[in-house]
Protein backbone atom coordinates (compact mmCIF):
# COMPACT_ATOMS: atom_id res chain seq x y z
CA UNK A 1 0.00 0.00 0.00
CA UNK A 2 1.31 3.41 -0.94
CA UNK A 3 1.95 6.16 1.57
CA UNK A 4 -0.95 8.18 0.12
CA UNK A 5 -3.31 5.22 0.38
CA UNK A 6 -2.29 4.62 3.99
CA UNK A 7 -2.93 8.29 4.79
CA UNK A 8 -6.39 8.09 3.26
CA UNK A 9 -7.13 4.91 5.23
CA UNK A 10 -6.14 6.58 8.51
CA UNK A 11 -8.38 9.57 7.76
CA UNK A 12 -11.31 7.29 6.99
CA UNK A 13 -10.77 5.32 10.21
CA UNK A 14 -10.65 8.49 12.31
CA UNK A 15 -13.77 9.84 10.61
CA UNK A 16 -15.56 6.54 11.14
CA UNK A 17 -14.69 6.52 14.84
CA UNK A 18 -15.81 10.13 15.29
CA UNK A 19 -19.09 9.36 13.53
CA UNK A 20 -19.70 6.35 15.76
CA UNK A 21 -19.13 8.43 18.88
CA UNK A 22 -21.41 11.19 17.58
CA UNK A 23 -24.13 8.69 16.77
CA UNK A 24 -23.86 7.12 20.23
CA UNK A 25 -24.15 10.51 21.92
CA UNK A 26 -27.12 11.51 19.78
CA UNK A 27 -29.07 8.47 20.95
CA UNK A 28 -29.77 10.22 24.25
CA UNK A 29 -31.27 13.73 24.33
CA UNK A 30 -28.99 15.25 26.97
CA UNK A 31 -28.31 18.96 27.24
CA UNK A 32 -25.71 19.91 24.63
CA UNK A 33 -23.32 21.57 27.07
CA UNK A 34 -22.79 18.27 28.93
CA UNK A 35 -20.34 17.36 26.16
CA UNK A 36 -18.17 20.35 27.12
CA UNK A 37 -17.61 19.19 30.69
CA UNK A 38 -14.14 17.79 31.48
CA UNK A 39 -13.73 14.02 31.34
CA UNK A 40 -12.33 11.71 34.02
CA UNK A 41 -9.87 8.94 33.16
CA UNK A 42 -9.58 5.81 35.31
CA UNK A 43 -7.74 2.53 35.07
CA UNK A 44 -10.06 -0.44 35.60
CA UNK A 45 -8.30 -3.81 35.97
CA UNK A 46 -11.66 -5.56 35.56
CA UNK A 47 -11.95 -4.74 31.85
CA UNK A 48 -9.39 -7.37 30.92
CA UNK A 49 -10.92 -10.30 32.80
CA UNK A 50 -12.88 -11.32 29.71
CA UNK A 51 -11.25 -9.29 26.95
CA UNK A 52 -13.74 -6.41 26.90
CA UNK A 53 -11.22 -3.99 25.41
CA UNK A 54 -9.01 -4.10 22.33
CA UNK A 55 -5.32 -4.92 22.85
CA UNK A 56 -5.79 -5.30 26.62
CA UNK A 57 -6.23 -1.55 27.14
CA UNK A 58 -7.34 -0.80 30.71
CA UNK A 59 -7.86 2.98 30.76
CA UNK A 60 -11.43 4.24 30.50
CA UNK A 61 -12.75 7.75 29.91
CA UNK A 62 -15.84 8.78 31.86
CA UNK A 63 -18.02 11.68 30.73
CA UNK A 64 -20.77 13.42 32.65
CA UNK A 65 -23.25 11.90 30.19
CA UNK A 66 -22.18 8.47 31.52
CA UNK A 67 -23.18 9.65 34.98
CA UNK A 68 -26.50 10.82 33.54
CA UNK A 69 -27.16 7.32 32.23
CA UNK A 70 -26.48 5.90 35.70
CA UNK A 71 -28.44 8.43 37.78
CA UNK A 72 -31.08 9.26 35.17
CA UNK A 73 -30.46 12.99 35.49
CA UNK A 74 -27.87 15.72 36.02
CA UNK A 75 -28.92 18.18 38.72
CA UNK A 76 -26.66 20.70 40.49
CA UNK A 77 -25.89 18.12 43.18
CA UNK A 78 -24.95 15.37 40.73
CA UNK A 79 -22.87 17.81 38.69
CA UNK A 80 -21.11 18.91 41.88
CA UNK A 81 -20.45 15.30 42.84
CA UNK A 82 -18.85 14.74 39.45
CA UNK A 83 -16.59 17.78 39.64
CA UNK A 84 -15.73 17.16 43.30
CA UNK A 85 -14.73 13.57 42.56
CA UNK A 86 -12.61 14.74 39.62
CA UNK A 87 -10.82 17.28 41.82
CA UNK A 88 -10.30 14.83 44.68
CA UNK A 89 -8.84 12.14 42.41
CA UNK A 90 -6.48 14.66 40.80
CA UNK A 91 -5.15 15.46 44.27
CA UNK A 92 -5.00 11.78 45.28
CA UNK A 93 -3.18 10.70 42.11
CA UNK A 94 -0.98 13.70 41.23
CA UNK A 95 1.34 11.65 39.01
CA UNK A 96 -0.88 8.87 37.75
CA UNK A 97 -4.34 7.67 36.81
CA UNK A 98 -6.89 6.66 39.48
CA UNK A 99 -7.47 2.91 39.72
CA UNK A 100 -11.05 1.74 40.04
CA UNK A 101 -11.60 -0.64 42.92
CA UNK A 102 -8.53 0.65 44.76
CA UNK A 103 -10.24 3.66 46.34
CA UNK A 104 -12.37 3.94 49.47
CA UNK A 105 -14.93 6.72 49.94
CA UNK A 106 -16.42 7.85 53.25
CA UNK A 107 -19.04 10.57 53.67
CA UNK A 108 -20.17 12.59 56.66
CA UNK A 109 -23.82 11.83 55.94
CA UNK A 110 -25.92 9.97 53.40
CA UNK A 111 -26.59 11.74 50.13
CA UNK A 112 -28.16 10.49 46.91
CA UNK A 113 -25.34 11.91 44.78
CA UNK A 114 -22.86 9.54 46.46
CA UNK A 115 -23.79 7.35 43.51
CA UNK A 116 -21.43 9.58 41.52
CA UNK A 117 -18.09 8.85 43.31
CA UNK A 118 -19.27 5.25 43.65
CA UNK A 119 -19.70 4.95 39.88
CA UNK A 120 -16.40 6.64 39.09
CA UNK A 121 -14.17 4.95 41.70
CA UNK A 122 -15.86 1.56 41.94
CA UNK A 123 -16.38 2.00 45.70
CA UNK A 124 -19.51 0.19 46.78
CA UNK A 125 -21.52 -0.31 49.91
CA UNK A 126 -22.95 -3.57 51.24
CA UNK A 127 -21.37 -5.63 48.50
CA UNK A 128 -18.85 -5.14 45.73
CA UNK A 129 -17.08 -6.79 42.85
CA UNK A 130 -15.34 -9.55 44.78
CA UNK A 131 -12.54 -9.72 42.21
CA UNK A 132 -11.60 -6.15 43.12
CA UNK A 133 -12.04 -6.62 46.89
CA UNK A 134 -14.07 -3.40 47.12
CA UNK A 135 -16.74 -4.65 49.52
CA UNK A 136 -17.98 -1.84 51.81
CA UNK A 137 -15.60 0.72 50.34
CA UNK A 138 -18.44 3.27 50.35
CA UNK A 139 -19.53 4.15 53.89
CA UNK A 140 -21.00 6.91 56.03
CA UNK A 141 -18.64 8.04 58.81
CA UNK A 142 -20.57 10.13 61.36
CA UNK A 143 -17.30 11.07 63.06
CA UNK A 144 -16.27 13.33 60.18
CA UNK A 145 -16.42 16.95 61.23
CA UNK A 146 -19.02 19.03 59.42
CA UNK A 147 -18.89 22.78 59.86
CA UNK A 148 -22.51 23.37 58.89
CA UNK A 149 -25.63 21.49 57.90
CA UNK A 150 -25.22 22.59 54.29
CA UNK A 151 -21.68 21.18 54.04
CA UNK A 152 -20.83 17.63 53.08
CA UNK A 153 -17.45 16.09 53.85
CA UNK A 154 -16.01 13.14 51.92
CA UNK A 155 -12.80 11.19 52.32
CA UNK A 156 -11.15 9.55 49.32
CA UNK A 157 -8.48 7.05 50.37
CA UNK A 158 -6.11 4.94 48.29
CA UNK A 159 -5.97 1.33 49.44
CA UNK A 160 -2.48 0.78 48.05
CA UNK A 161 -0.72 3.63 49.90
CA UNK A 162 -3.24 4.76 52.52
CA UNK A 163 -2.98 8.32 51.19
CA UNK A 164 -6.20 10.25 51.66
CA UNK A 165 -7.79 13.58 50.80
CA UNK A 166 -10.68 15.35 52.43
CA UNK A 167 -13.18 16.99 50.10
CA UNK A 168 -15.67 19.47 51.53
CA UNK A 169 -18.67 20.37 49.40
CA UNK A 170 -19.93 23.85 50.27
CA UNK A 171 -23.47 23.41 49.04
CA UNK A 172 -24.54 26.99 49.71
CA UNK A 173 -22.05 28.26 47.12
CA UNK A 174 -24.20 26.84 44.34
CA UNK A 175 -27.69 26.69 45.84
CA UNK A 176 -29.37 28.45 48.76
CA UNK A 177 -31.63 26.59 51.18
CA UNK A 178 -34.59 28.46 49.72
CA UNK A 179 -33.68 27.33 46.20
CA UNK A 180 -33.23 23.76 47.39
CA UNK A 181 -36.66 23.73 49.04
CA UNK A 182 -38.26 25.28 45.95
CA UNK A 183 -36.69 22.71 43.63
CA UNK A 184 -37.70 19.85 45.94
CA UNK A 185 -41.32 21.04 45.89
CA UNK A 186 -41.12 21.43 42.10
CA UNK A 187 -39.78 17.89 41.69
CA UNK A 188 -42.75 16.56 43.65
CA UNK A 189 -45.20 18.49 41.48
CA UNK A 190 -43.56 17.13 38.32
CA UNK A 191 -43.78 13.55 39.58
CA UNK A 192 -47.42 14.09 40.51
CA UNK A 193 -48.16 15.58 37.09
CA UNK A 194 -49.21 18.86 38.69
CA UNK A 195 -46.61 21.20 37.13
CA UNK A 196 -47.63 23.21 34.11
CA UNK A 197 -45.57 23.07 30.92
CA UNK A 198 -44.59 26.72 31.32
CA UNK A 199 -43.50 26.20 34.94
CA UNK A 200 -41.48 23.14 33.93
CA UNK A 201 -39.67 24.99 31.15
CA UNK A 202 -38.90 27.95 33.42
CA UNK A 203 -37.68 25.85 36.34
CA UNK A 204 -35.74 23.40 34.20
CA UNK A 205 -33.91 26.35 32.68
CA UNK A 206 -33.02 27.65 36.15
CA UNK A 207 -31.81 24.24 37.30
CA UNK A 208 -29.72 23.56 34.20
CA UNK A 209 -28.15 27.01 34.38
CA UNK A 210 -26.80 25.97 37.79
CA UNK A 211 -25.61 22.65 36.35
CA UNK A 212 -23.80 24.51 33.57
CA UNK A 213 -22.15 26.80 36.10
CA UNK A 214 -20.88 23.82 38.13
CA UNK A 215 -19.55 21.92 35.12
CA UNK A 216 -18.08 24.73 33.03
CA UNK A 217 -17.44 27.60 35.43
CA UNK A 218 -17.02 25.86 38.78
CA UNK A 219 -16.94 28.37 41.66
CA UNK A 220 -13.52 28.31 43.33
CA UNK A 221 -15.01 27.96 46.80
CA UNK A 222 -17.50 25.22 45.93
CA UNK A 223 -15.02 22.53 47.01
CA UNK A 224 -12.11 22.40 49.41
CA UNK A 225 -9.67 19.54 48.74
CA UNK A 226 -6.89 18.91 51.27
CA UNK A 227 -4.49 16.04 51.93
CA UNK A 228 -4.90 14.38 55.33
CA UNK A 229 -2.84 11.89 57.33
CA UNK A 230 -3.73 8.85 59.43
CA UNK A 231 -7.40 8.61 58.47
CA UNK A 232 -8.91 5.42 59.86
CA UNK A 233 -11.49 4.02 57.48
CA UNK A 234 -14.52 2.81 59.49
CA UNK A 235 -14.73 -0.89 60.26
CA UNK A 236 -17.71 -2.48 58.56
CA UNK A 237 -19.08 -5.99 58.28
CA UNK A 238 -18.15 -7.38 54.87
CA UNK A 239 -20.79 -8.97 52.67
CA UNK A 240 -19.90 -10.60 49.35
CA UNK A 241 -22.47 -11.19 46.67
CA UNK A 242 -22.66 -14.59 45.03
CA UNK A 243 -21.04 -14.90 41.63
Amino acid sequence: MSRAARAILVVLMVASTALAVANAESENPWQGFYADAPAIRVVDPMVNLVGSTVDAQDTLTIHVSDIALYTGHICPGVASGYMLTRAALAELYPDGTPVRGHIRVAASKPACWLDVPSYITGARGAWGRAEMNNVNDLVVDPHLDVEADDHLVLIFQRKDTGAAVQATFNVEQIMSQEQHEYFEAFHLRVLEGAASEQKKRETWSRIQSLVKKVLLDTPEDLFEITSIDDYEFPEVVAHHHDS
